[in-house]
């Protein structure tokens, strides 16, 4: 075995250990809190199937609105990337950003798209920054426009909204911060290289020069980003896909005895998805509960999270999760991507001799 490998094995036990401790710490926290797994967890027979419905949309958006971003890094020279690579790809990644602890999956979608074209993960990987930083300020901006629109609390209730107000100020501070950076990198790329050469390298000399071609191959494809068009398409399959998210969590809710509004359902969406935003265990669990017992807190008292809450709670997860995991592989099957890349964070990958296919020339 090489050194290369072993380094990369010592780094994965590493984080799966860090993911696991953080894991069983949430259930701890979690366990006073909410039945983890219900003793009844039984709801009405046209909640799930309705819930459902709406989480194949949340997922088609979510993957969907991606193929916007990456389109305009094809070479012009070469063939376009169609809707059918990026949207499987973009799928199969969306598994692994839900599987994988720390948020570690996020390298899927830009290693996957590496074996199916000629772009590079650097280049992909600034996409998937931008996606990030827009997804946590619409979610910041939705659950702000919610709060006027919510019924008037009092005591536990009103003291939780207020908590996530001025968490919800320093996450959009946070954010905004982000997208600053991400923008620069953008309107300068060589810049950005040497300064991370001449600074981060300076201090890992032995990582200096990939340091340097990664932070340009991110700012170059941030520099690559579409025109306004295309930007507008991806704004409006990112309300299609939030939308679709939030019917599904009020559907849900009502369904599983929760008496709260859309708005209601709105702003505890947004708590949720400001919370997932933090790295954690595999499969998100514990972040995932704790983010919809926040947004719960803002409308209901204790003793209601713990009943009717433990069931909600619990359906939206292992629903999430299931469809999440069955969309993803029937994707990665379809392209036949190479899954082995995004534990080993290499975009090399056997080549597709499928009758039909050309050998893809991945390259970062």
């Amino acid at each position: 075995m090489s050194d290369g490998r072993r380094s990369t094995q010592r780094q994965w036990w590493l984080r799966l250990s860090l993911s696991l401790v953080i894991g069983a710490g949430f259930c701890f926290a979690l366990i006073r809190r909410i039945e983890l797994v219900p003793p009844d967890p039984w709801v009405p027979a046209w909640v799930l199937p309705s819930y459902l419905a709406t989480l194949v949309a949340y997922f088609v958006f979510r993957a969907g609105r991606w193929h916007y971003l990456v389109a305009p890094l094809a070479d012009p020279r070469e063939e376009s990337i169609g809707l059918r690579t990026t949207l499987p790809v973009s799928m199969a990644g969306t598994m692994w950003i839900m599987v994988l602890p720390l948020r570690l999956g996020e390298l899927a979608r830009p290693l996957f798209l590496a074996q199916k074209s000629k772009i590079g993960v650097g280049q992909a990987l600034g996409t998937v920054a931008i996606e990030r930083v827009v997804d946590g300020l619409f979610v910041c901006g939705l659950f702000f426009a919610s709060l006027p629109l919510l019924p008037e609390v009092h005591g536990e209730q009103a003291l939780a909204v207020e908590r996530l107000r001025s968490l919800g100020l320093l996450a959009s501070g946070g954010l905004f911060a982000v997208l600053v950076v991400l923008l620069a990198m953008a309107l300068s790329p060589v810049r950005v290289g040497r300064l991370v050469a001449a600074t981060i390298g300076r201090v890992i000399p032995r990582l200096a020069d990939k340091l340097e071609l990664l932070a340009r191959s991110v700012a170059e494809g941030l520099a690559a980003l579409p025109s306004v068009a295309p930007l507008l398409k991806f704004l409006a399959g990112t309300v299609a896909y939030w939308g679709a998210n939030a019917l599904g969590t009020w559907l849900l809710a009502r369904g599983c005895g929760l008496d709260i509004s859309f708005p209601a359902a709105l702003a505890m969406m947004s708590v949720l998805g400001i919370s997932l935003l933090i790295p954690g265990g595999p499969g998100q669990f514990g972040i995932f509960h704790y983010g919809m017992i926040l947004g719960l807190s803002m409308f209901v008292s204790e003793a209601v999270v713990h009943e009717q809450g433990s069931v909600f709670i619990f359906w939206m997860f292992v629903t999430q999760l299931s469809m999440g995991v069955v969309l993803g592989v029937i994707a990665q099957r379809m392209l036949a991507l190479d899954w082995r890349a995004t534990l080993s964070g290499s975009p090399s990958a056997p080549p597709d001799t499928s009758p039909g296919t050309e050998p893809s020339d991945p390259h970062s």
